[in-house]
Formats: structure tokens, sequence, C-alpha cells
């Protein structure tokens, strides 16, 4: 009889809640308490950020900018928290009832502790579209995101044209890296209890040929893709989708200056790399090749500098790129 009951409740479930898919409470209650919301009424909760950047949330933005104004304000978990316990990325979204059905958005906020009490006060929101074609609502935080999101989406070739099963490989970790991502043409160094092996979060992809492989690793190590990762994804992992959905002009990957700078990269992260040194209970003694990136970026500045040409950037939007987020990646002030 409980089994039966717990199916019933299930199947009225579904059939009531069309964010049920999701597999997430809040999801549900958010969808609930739109419901139940007077026609003329408003709503703000506080979730984890993947309301704007996942996949299966796609629903449920629908759902909340349904005939209303939507203000969707984003936080990052490090430096600073939000909540002293909850290390996790977190959006505050208020939905307003009105005729105008517009849609905003902040960046990706980051603070240090000492800094708390002017967060609320630095808040700039930006319009962004309402019909998206992705499933990810961009954090923006200022008019020149805008229109370089509108250079990048202009770019008609995506990474996951590049793909396909071959020896050319390009190795990243899947979660980690808080200010960096790490790509590189080799697998980066690992050792438990001195016996060679892989990293449990180590993954990689395969490109068509050798002479685009150290132009993607350049493209990916650039701080525009820094910016694109910040403003589409949930900012802790590096999925699939995020790789493969990455505007890249196809002119870029044939820019010799680019192959030329992917091999200075690499070489200098090797140069600049150590071997961090871990010991843990359940796996004993680990170590893994850790790399300095900060120490790289001068190469990475002239990367971007190379890709304005192929995106179209103004100076002024290459330089935007070139300093985003820079104060937490390069560790300057506290």
């Amino acid at each position: 009889a409980s089994n039966s009951n717990g199916y019933i409740l299930k199947l009225k479930t579904e059939r009531l809640l069309a964010s049920y898919e999701t597999k997430a409470i809040h999801a549900m209650c958010i969808e609930r308490s739109l419901q139940l919301l007077n026609q003329q009424g408003g709503m703000s909760m506080i979730i984890p950020l993947a309301l704007v950047c996942t996949q299966r949330m796609q629903t449920v933005q629908t759902l909340i900018e349904k005939n209303r104004n939507v203000w969707y304000a984003n936080y990052c978990w490090a430096p600073g928290k939000l909540f002293d316990t909850v290390n996790r990325p977190l959006t505050i979204f208020v939905a307003t009832t009105s005729k105008r059905k517009q849609t905003f958005s902040t960046n990706y906020q980051k603070w240090y502790s000492q800094n708390r009490d002017l967060l609320m006060y630095s808040i700039d929101y930006v319009e962004i579209p309402r019909h998206r074609t992705a499933v990810w609502a961009p954090k923006l935080g200022a008019e020149i995101e805008k229109i370089l999101l509108e250079k990048c989406l202009s770019v008609k070739t995506v990474l996951k044209l590049f793909m396909v099963k071959s020896e050319h490989r390009v190795y990243h970790r899947t979660t980690g890296g808080l200010y960096w991502k790490v790509f590189t043409d080799f697998s980066p160094a690992f050792k438990v209890n001195g016996k060679s092996g892989h990293s449990t979060r180590e993954t990689s992809f395969s490109v068509k040929t050798s002479e685009i492989l150290k132009p993607i690793i350049a493209v990916l190590s650039s701080d525009l893709f820094w910016w694109w990762y910040t403003i589409t994804a949930n900012c802790r992992d590096l999925n699939p989708y995020d790789l493969q959905n990455f505007p890249i002009p196809e002119s870029a990957l044939n820019d010799l200056r680019l192959v030329e700078l992917g091999e200075m990269y690499l070489e200098d992260l090797q140069r600049n790399s150590k071997m961090q040194v871990r010991n843990q209970k359940t796996t004993g003694r680990t170590e893994t090749q850790q790399f300095k990136i900060q120490k790289s970026k001068h190469i990475i500045d002239e990367i971007d500098r190379v890709l304005a040409k192929h995106y179209g950037f103004t100076d002024e939007e290459l330089d935007f790129i070139i300093n985003y987020d820079i104060k937490y990646r390069m560790g300057l002030g506290n």
C-alpha cells in the first residue's frame, strides 16, 4: 500500500508540476509558489546558481519569467560567502508582475569578507534577452558585456564542430580551479603512493588534426574563454556542454601566431609547475602536478590580442576582457 500511494503521489506531482523532471526540490517549490501567487503578487528566493545556467532549469526560468519582470543577482562562494556555512554559488531572484516583461541580471559577483557590508550597494543589473536559444541566462554586469556576447554569438562555428575521435587530445579537469581552467596537450603528472596514474577529475577530448590542437588550447586558455565560462556556466564544473558550445572562428584556428602562442603557453606551464603532495587517510600519499597560470598571464594576454581580431573586438572591449576578474585571478588586494 505504501509503494502504491507513493506511485500515485508521483503521478499527481508529474501532472501538476512541469518542473518535476528537474528532480530539484527548490525548482518544484518555485513552481508551486508561482501557482499560489496572487496575480499582482511578487516573489523572491535564494537558490543555487544552477537556476540560471543548467539545462534542467530552463523550464523553471520560463515559468518565472512568464508575464513578469525578473531580476537575477548572482553570487560566488569565494573568497566571500553570502552565508558562512554554504559553500556553493547562489542566485537571488526577484519576480514581479509587469506588462513590460523584462529580464535583468548581474555579473558573477565576488567579494572579500571585509567588503560584505557594501555588497548590496554595488549591484549593477543589465537587461538580458528574454527569448534565449541557450539554457543559460547570461551573468552580465556591464553594457559592454552585452556587445561582447552579441559578437561571440554571431560566430557560427563552435568547438564541437572540430571535435572527433583522434589521437590529438586536449586534457583538462572536470572540476576545480576557482579562477583558472587548465588545458594541456599532455596528461598532467599524478601519482598515488609512488605509482603513476590519473586523477579521477581529469578528462580529455580529441580534435580533428594536430594543426589545430595548439590553437584550440590557446583559445580555451584565453581570458575570453574565462569570461564566457563565467557568464554561462555553473562556475564550479567544466561540463562538455560548456566546451562544445563555445564559439570559435575557424580563421582563429588557422592563425599561425596562435600556434606559436599555444606552444609558448604550454612550455611556460611546464616550466612553472610543481608537484603538490597530500597525505590522505583513504588514498594515502598523492602527488599532483600543479600549475601557476598567473605566471603565464603575459602570454594569455597576447593570445587575447590575437583573438580580438578574429572576433572583431574594439580596443575597449579587448581591454575589458584582458582585465576581467583580474583582482581575484592575480590575487591582487586582500
